[in-house]
C-alpha cells in the first residue's frame, strides 16, 4: 500500500495580492486632506469675520444711542464729532478702511476709499462724513441733532443691507 503523500498547507500569503499600495493613491489621500483642512479653515475663518462685523454694528448702534441721550447736553458740533468717530471705527474695525485717521478731504479724495463696502454703500457713506465735517467746523451750529444720530443710524442700516448674505 501506497500511503498518501501529504502536502504541507499553502501560506494565504501567496493569494493575497502585493500589500504595497501605489503612490497616486498615497498622493489623492493627502491632497484630499490637505484640501479638506484648507476649505474647513476658510469656512471657520469667514463665519468669525462676518460675526465680528455684526458684533461691530451693534457696538455703533450702542454707541449712537448713547450719543442720542447725552444729545440735548452737548453742542452740535461736538455731536457731529462723536457721530463721525463712530461712523469711522466702525468703517475702521470692520472694513479695515483707514478712514479713522484720515481728515474728511483725505478720505474723499483717496482713491480707494471705502472699497470694501458695497458700491451701493460708498457714496452715501462719503456724503454723510462730508456733511458731518461741514458741521463740524461751521461757525453756526444750528442744525437737528437727532437727525444726525438718525441719518447714522439710517447709514448703519444701509451698510448692513448691503454686508452679503452669509454674513447674517
Amino acid at each position: 500500500m501506497v500511503t498518501p503523500e501529504i502536502h504541507d498547507i499553502t501560506p494565504p500569503g501567496d493569494f493575497l495580492p502585493d500589500p504595497t499600495t501605489p503612490w497616486w493613491i498615497w498622493a489623492i489621500v493627502v491632497i484630499s486632506l490637505l484640501t479638506a483642512i484648507t476649505l474647513i479653515t476658510l469656512w471657520l475663518c469667514k463665519t468669525k469675520t462676518n460675526k465680528l462685523k455684526i458684533s461691530l454694528l451693534d457696538d455703533a448702534r450702542t454707541r449712537l444711542a448713547e450719543i442720542r441721550e447725552q444729545a440735548p447736553t452737548l453742542p452740535s458740533h461736538t455731536i457731529a464729532t462723536q457721530t463721525s468717530l463712530v461712523i469711522r471705527h466702525y468703517l475702521e474695525t470692520a472694513f479695515k478702511d483707514p478712514a479713522i485717521f484720515e481728515t474728511n478731504e483725505e478720505l474723499t479724495l483717496r482713491p480707494k476709499a471705502l472699497q470694501k463696502l458695497h458700491p451701493d454703500s460708498r457714496e452715501p457713506t462719503k456724503h454723510y462724513l462730508t456733511r458731518l465735517s461741514a458741521l463740524k467746523y461751521s461757525p453756526t451750529h444750528e442744525t437737528a441733532t437727532c437727525t444726525l444720530i438718525d441719518e447714522a443710524e439710517n447709514l448703519l442700516a444701509h451698510i448692513e443691507i448691503n454686508i452679503p448674505p452669509t454674513a447674517k
